[in-house]
């Protein structure tokens, strides 16, 4: 899950890896990508969900995620990050999976997300 906790809007644009399956992001992808567009202010639009399953995430599943994302753009007004490689998206998604038995996954993106990372 990616959530807006910031003051401006955020665009989050996940480019799917075309060699690898993944039925749940091909479900979701338009073309050859994931796109949400997340308004602060909006309860109904500042979260962006990829379901897999309550509880799922392992260092397995971040990995099998990581080989099916070619990258990920994640920007606002001011800033553009662009995870590219397979190693900075594993990470990213690594460092934000949290819990003890049943683990999540959410991407908080504040206004202090750009100048950390």
């Amino acid at each position: 899950m990616f959530t807006n906790k910031g003051k401006s809007n955020v665009k989050v644009k996940l480019i799917i890896n075309p060699k690898v399956k993944n039925d749940k992001l091909d479900e979701m992808k338009k073309g050859d990508s994931i796109v949400f567009n997340l308004i602060p202010y909006n309860p109904e639009e500042k979260l962006g969900h990829i379901y897999f399953g309550r509880g799922r995430w392992n260092d397995e599943n971040i990995r099998e995620i990581s080989r099916s994302i070619r990258s990920i753009q994640i920007e606002n007004a001011n800033y553009k990050i662009i995870y590219k490689s397979q190693t900075a998206i594993n990470r990213l998604l690594k460092e934000n999976y949290k819990g003890i038995i049943m683990k999540s996954l959410n991407i908080k993106i504040d206004d202090d997300f750009f100048s950390k990372n």
